[in-house]
């Protein structure tokens, strides 16, 4: 990629939490896991849950709090709500799964400060299988709430397709209360300052593209990305050391 523009990036892998079989390759791993979070639900549950890979639904991706389509963790017995972890286990890495139950651990803190537990329901997270995930098959797979938005698409059993897959945090540091001091995304949120701040005046002037915060994400959940031009400071103009920050 030619220039150095605001993203938020997101690294997957996979988690042995769920057994593994013979063939234990990740798409592997996440078609067993969909297909034991399938085997537990009731008929009504699973017609919320499955959906034909093919609906439309499966391009509705947000990161705000609002009703879903899919089953949420509310409607969920103590062994769906398992399954439904290790579903996501098998979808991200250990350090990933941590983050996006972190995030979904600071609507507590919102409900507090906005005075609002129904909106602010740590429970409002929603998964939702899109087709059937059989050996070798070709479906997908959401998991969805406030600040989370993590997405995946297997073809024919083999390739995996993490995209759009969103890690947002809401307060970004939680200023009172029993989680004062939590930074959920600090990591991410600190490199990109240390990046910022080791660039000249000159490479400063060409990767801020703007002096005002948008208000909200430049793409929001546009299937198209709205930034086509090239802009910003292109990753040759970097230095050896900026170019590991970046990294």
């Amino acid at each position: 990629m030619k220039t150095l523009l605001p993203l938020l990036l997101a690294f997957t892998g996979v988690s042995m939490s769920i057994p593994a079989s013979a063939d234990d390759s990740p798409a592997t791993t996440m078609a067993a896991a969909a297909r034991t979070f399938l085997g537990t639900l009731d008929p009504a549950q699973k017609t919320k849950a499955q959906l034909p890979f093919d609906s439309e639904e499966r391009f509705n991706w947000f990161y705000i709090p609002k009703d879903r389509v899919g089953l949420p963790l509310k409607q969920m017995t103590p062994p769906q709500r398992d399954a439904t972890m290790a579903l996501l286990q098998a979808g991200l890495s250990e350090k990933g799964y941590t983050k996006a139950e972190a995030i979904r651990a600071l609507e507590p803190v919102l409900a507090a400060i906005e005075k609002n537990p129904v909106r602010r329901d740590p429970e409002l997270y929603y998964v939702s299988i899109f087709g059937d995930p059989s050996p070798g098959g070709t479906w997908g797979w959401r998991y969805e709430g406030h600040h989370l938005s993590q997405n995946w698409t297997v073809v024919r059993g083999q390739s995996i397709a993490s995209s759009p897959q969103f890690f947002g945090s809401n307060p970004a540091e939680v200023r009172d209360g029993p989680k004062k001091g939590t930074r959920v995304l600090a990591a991410e949120e600190d490199l990109a300052r240390a990046l910022l701040e080791g660039l000249t005046e000159a490479q400063r002037a060409k990767a801020v593209i703007s002096t005002e915060a948008p208000d909200d994400m430049l793409t929001a959940n546009n299937r198209k990305a709205a930034m086509q031009e090239d802009r910003g400071l292109s990753h040759e103009e970097l230095t050896p050391e900026q170019r590991g920050l970046l990294m």
